[in-house]
């Protein structure tokens, strides 16, 4: 099968799954929030903050090392998934053990419990993480996203099922623990077709990969500290509730980023390394994915922004109408940062050092204007700090990153993605403009009228301006056309 026929084949199998996914976690997403308390939220933000920090030192980037080095033995591959599975059961120990520590950071005694549970995240996924690699790695989708859609629905059940029954935030906990559950078990039956680990382990077959690694593994901790820092500085100031009605937010404005996301990264990677010493193809290939993102990520946000104020009590309840200017904010701060999307590119080109340098920087913009922003303002002061600070990263994106490995490109960077926000921002106006002039007898009447007309008149917009672009995306959806033209 060629490359071109892979990404293709790959597309529609992630696209297909991340659907799936995403209507399961919405469905969960509608019916807990329905039961549980916004103070649950918080405490669960609460550990996922430290959770997800400890996690980034698990896979210590050996994972993106694999898939960019396109020759890798099998000692190698043995040596590399016996040391991430030591790696991880270490980082699972201390996260453990530093349970009352955290407690009495956040001065939340029932997150010792909760802590000892999710302490677990961090070494369950690494039994079947480096099968999905694998499979990712020849850019082969189909049975992964089996494994995915199975553990989503099984997680989905138990956090349906355990708020219904009363137990508030462990319903969340058990849900998250069985999701990576089955996940992993599910990934290690179909990996075993294609690799089977031995017992061999040798530091001379896991150093060569170790500085690969290292870049990696600091820019993930970074990365993640940088996307947790607003529940740290919440959590630790102004208690669960508070931080609970931000998670809410957070989590509704993440839900299309954590579909989008990862098939970007799982599709693009591979795609970038095979053509990575091609700057010419390389260059096009990423203008043509930033411009179909343009299509996709802007009309979901921008719709968000002009409905949260009926969809969210509608759909989730009022008690979580305080979080309607937050989801506001924050999907302004989705929006940019889908649309600086560059770590599959410099993984692939071994550049791993400068997303490395570019998340420290981040990181000093943004712990200084997330704290102002909640000494100022509370809750809404950090949404809207974090928007101000994602803008100034829009810009340093540019000039630290895509200038540097692609060349002076402003016009083109910025012409890829303009078409796309325009059709957007028209569509967001327009469905401002119904809402404004025209009187309905329900909430649901209205939010569907906004819903319905925001994705006819998107369709159209669309369709005038970008007639080709249309076309060619019901011809890749079809099978018929690639992001590259390898």
């Amino acid at each position: 099968m060629t490359l071109r026929s892979k990404g293709i084949t790959a597309i529609k199998w992630y696209s297909a799954a991340s659907i799936c996914i995403t209507v399961f976690q919405l469905l969960q997403f509608i019916i807990v929030s329905r039961i549980l308390e916004p103070s649950d939220y918080g405490l669960m933000a609460m550990i996922m903050a430290i959770v997800n920090i400890s996690m980034g030192f698990c896979d210590m980037g050996f994972s993106n090392a694999i898939i960019q080095r396109q020759e890798i033995s099998n000692n190698h591959l043995s040596s590399l998934y016996i040391l991430n599975i030591m790696i991880s059961s270490a980082v699972c120990l201390t996260v453990w053990l530093l349970a009352p520590l955290i407690a009495w950071f956040y001065q939340e005694p029932r997150l010792v419990e909760l802590v000892h549970w999710m302490a677990f995240i961090c070494v369950i996924p690494a039994i079947g993480q480096q099968f999905q690699i694998l499979y990712q790695k020849e850019i082969t989708f189909d049975a992964t996203t089996k494994v995915e859609i199975l553990s989503q629905i099984v997680s989905v059940l138990v956090a349906v099922v355990g708020a219904y029954m009363g137990y508030g935030v462990y319903a969340l906990v058990w849900s998250f623990l069985v999701n990576v559950s089955v996940k992993s078990a599910g990934l290690v039956i179909i990996g075993l077709r294609i690799w089977k680990p031995t017992l061999h382990f040798s530091w001379t077959d896991v150093k060569e990969y170790m500085s690969f690694g290292i870049y990696q593994t600091g820019t993930s901790v970074l990365n993640t500290v940088n996307s947790r820092l607003d529940y740290l500085i919440l959590g630790s100031t102004l208690g669960a509730e508070a931080l609970g009605y931000y998670m809410f937010a957070y989590q509704l404005c993440m839900l299309p980023m954590q579909k989008l996301n990862p098939m970007i990264w799982q599709v693009s990677l591979p795609i970038y390394a095979k053509i990575q010493n091609q700057m010419d193809l390389l260059r096009k290939g990423y203008f043509q994915m930033m411009g179909m993102i343009s299509y996709i990520s802007p009309p979901i946000f921008f719709g968000l922004m002009v409905t949260a104020h009926v969809f969210v009590p509608l759909v989730f309840g009022a008690q979580w109408k305080p979080s309607i200017m937050i989801v506001q904010a924050l999907s302004g701060v989705m929006l940019m940062q889908s649309l600086t999307t560059s770590s599959s590119l410099l993984a692939a080109k071994g550049q791993v050092n400068i997303t490395f340098k570019f998340t420290l920087i981040s990181l000093f913009i943004q712990l200084p204007g997330l704290a102002i922003g909640a000494y100022m303002g509370d809750v809404m002061g950090v949404a809207i700090a974090y928007l101000i600070v994602q803008a100034c990263l829009f810009v340093i994106h540019y000039l630290f990153i895509i200038r540097r490995i692609l060349g002076p490109c402003l016009r083109q960077y910025l012409g890829c993605m303009a078409q796309g926000l325009l059709c957007s921002s028209i569509m967001a106006l327009c469905v401002l403009l119904i809402n404004q002039f025209v009187s309905f007898d329900s909430e649901f009447i209205r939010l569907s009228i906004q819903v319905g007309a925001g994705v006819l008149l998107y369709v159209a917009i669309v369709y005038y301006f970008e007639r080709d672009l249309l076309r060619s995306l019901l011809k890749m959806r079809a099978g018929k056309k690639s992001l590259t033209n390898q």
